[in-house]
This record gives structure tokens, sequence and C-alpha cells, in this order.
């Protein structure tokens, strides 16, 4: 990151901010890039009713260069949760510096893509759950009144899904406008390896996010057909492991398969189980601090096999456990990091059910961190 940091130096503009200020308001054209190197900065999305938190910018991280890229107006506004130092890059010396410095996009889609693979899937843009917004329809006794909270109810998932498809088409638009520039001076850039990277897992995370949808509404309209076979659940392990290891690199963690290799096989739905321990990985990783691990282990008990996914992450609280497999629901009452737990564990508790199996969530051993468990019959 020394490129960046010589931007920083060479063209940056510190600025303080005290805490409730607004550095950036949803809405407005972007005025190129923030660097904070101190404090904590909160994401919200602006609505009738107030601001709602969406995520939070840490140390070290920088925010606002897919707008300097792609010219679009800011999609959240960005306040100062405490006494905050902001370093600011204007657009016009941020481009410059891209063409100029090659390696400077490195960096900086580095920085995106480890942004993005922390981000939530299909995570509420409103801090409330899908279970408090049906009570606050219930509880609404006049007709005309019920209409046009569910109309607005509505109008907040749709604005959560175009918020969570709209940050990696972000990344796509920039990384292809950056290539096609290159482009257009007739060279191949030495940092297209990383944006293309970069623009695959984009592309990964919208289609598996509106899988998710697709796949949500068949189990709920009884709709989705398994084609249980079979399966090796330790090649199936190793699978998912290889495609979540990228996560896992740019995160700092140790991720690896547990499975013994004597493990019976289960009848179940390849593609099905091997999105659930996607999703149940990717969950594990994006919440357990650098340096720690994920892994998977199983075993039989009786006529089922016990597969169980293990972080050393922050936990969940025993009152919240129940509750994280519902649709668009979020761990209550947590700082940064949010646990993000919108559709991906809803996924995962519909396929395992409809699988005949079960699916929980306890403390990890000696009580750090968390231990998902999801049973599937043992085949024949």
């Amino acid at each position: 990151m020394d490129r960046l940091h010589g931007l920083l130096e060479q063209h940056g503009q510190r600025r303080w901010l005290s805490p409730g200020e607004v550095l950036i308001g949803q809405g407005a054209p972007s005025d190129g890039i923030y660097y904070l190197q101190q404090g904590r900065l909160g994401v919200y999305r602006e609505e009738q009713d107030g601001l709602f938190l969406l995520s939070e910018v840490l140390p070290g991280e920088l925010v606002g260069e897919l707008g300097a890229v792609t010219g679009w107006q800011r999609t959240a506004t960005l306040r100062a949760e405490e006494p905050s130092l902001v370093i600011h890059v204007g657009q016009a010396d941020f481009l410059r510096a891209v063409n100029e410095t090659p390696d400077l996009v490195t960096d900086v889609f580095t920085m995106m893509g480890r942004r993005l693979t922390r981000a939530d899937i299909a995570r509420v843009t409103l801090d409330r759950s899908y279970q408090q917004a049906v009570e606050r329809v219930t509880e609404l006794s006049d007709e005309k009144a019920r209409l046009e909270e569910t109309l607005r109810l509505r109008e907040e998932l749709a604005d959560m899904i175009v918020h969570d498809l709209r940050n990696p088409l972000g990344v796509i638009a920039g990384g292809l406008h950056l290539l096609n520039t290159a482009l257009e001076s007739g060279t191949w850039p030495e940092y297209a390896p990383t944006v293309l990277d970069t623009i695959q897992r984009s592309v990964q995370r919208m289609r598996r996010l509106v899988d998710t949808l697709q796949d949500i509404a068949s189990f709920e309209q009884q709709e989705m057909s398994l084609h249980r076979l079979p399966l090796n659940l330790t090649d199936l392990a190793e699978e998912a492991i290889a495609e979540e290891q990228p996560l896992a690199l740019i995160n700092g963690l140790s991720l690896e398969s547990r499975l013994p290799a004597d493990l019976p096989e289960v009848l179940a739905d390849r593609d099905v189980i091997l999105r659930v321990l996607i999703n149940l990985l990717d969950n594990g990783l994006k919440f357990t601090p650098s340096g720690s691990q994920v892994w998977l282990e199983g075993r039989r008990e009786g006529e089922e096999v016990h597969v169980e996914v293990l972080d050393t992450g922050p936990g969940i609280p025993p009152e919240e456990r129940s509750r994280i497999f519902e649709k668009f629901t979020r761990v209550r009452g947590r700082s940064a990091p949010t646990r993000g737990t919108g559709l991906g564990l809803a996924f995962c508790a519909m396929a395992v059910t409809a699988h005949g199996g079960r699916i929980w969530v306890e403390d990890g051993p000696g009580g750090v961190g968390s231990r998902f468990v999801f049973t599937l019959p043992v085949a024949g």
C-alpha cells in the first residue's frame, strides 16, 4: 500500500470530524476519495423517518473510490461516530495518479475487494429485523394503514436488494472503466489480473444473491426439486474450502476441512448442500478476526451425519440463536462489525430442513466463537 500512502501524502488534505458530523451526504456528487486515519465512520441510509446504519468504516480503510472512478453520486451518508481524522484526495488528483501509476490500481482494487468480501450478503439496509417489521404490520388495526405499511416494507426490501447488488456492480463498472482506458492506449496493464479477479468475485456475489432469492422463493412455495443421491461430504467440503480460500487469504485467516475420510455418504442434493457449506463458511470468515481460523468438522451419530462449521469470531448471544435463521434478520445490539445473517442463513435452514435434517448454532470450543451444526441422513 506504499503507493496509496504516497498519494495521500502528496495530495491529501486532512480534516478532523466531531462526533455526529457528516462527511459525505447521500446523493451528493463525487468529490474524490477519503482515507480514514483515526476514529470510526458510520455508513447510513437516509429514509423519511431517519438515518439507518448500514456498516462502518474503520481506520486504514478507503471510501469514495467507486464514485471517483464511475462518477456516480454518493449512495449513502458517512457520519463520524467518534472524533475522526480523514484524509481527502480530490477526484482530479486521484484519477491522474491512477493513470500515471498503474500499481496504485492494484492497491485500490485490493482494498475494494477486501471491503466487498467482508460486506454482508443481502443485509437489511434498515436497522430492524424482518420479524419486527411483520409485527409492526400486524399491530395496525386499520386496513388502510396495514396496506400502506406493507407497501413501505416492500420498498425497504427493494432498497436492500438494490443496495447489495449495486456494491459489486460498482466494482465491476469501475474495473471495466480502468481496463478500457488502458486498452485505448494500446497496452495491457500490469494491474489487469488484480482487477479481473476482483470483478470475478463481484460477479459471483451478485449471482449468489440472485440464486439465493430465487431458491428461497421456491422453498417457500414448495417448488424446489431436490436431486438426492449418495454424496461424499468430505470431497464436497474440499470444494467449498477451495471456493472460499480467496476470502480467507484476504482476511488473513486459516481455513481447512477436518472431515474424516471415512465419513459415511449422505443422501442429498450435491449443489444445494455445496451452497449450504459455502454460505456457512462465508459467514464465519467475514466475522472472524484476522490471524484466527475457520474450519469444518464432521461425525456420524446414529443414522445422521453431523457437519460443523466453527469460527473464533465474536459468537452469537443465546437469545439471538433461533431468530438468525429467519429471513432478513441480523443480530441485535452489536456494534461494528455487525453479524450479517440476511438471506444466507435463511437459505441454509430451508435447504437442510428440506433434506429432513436440522440446523442450529451454539458456542464454539471453550465458549469462543460459534459452531454452526447441520445434520443430513446417512445414505442407504
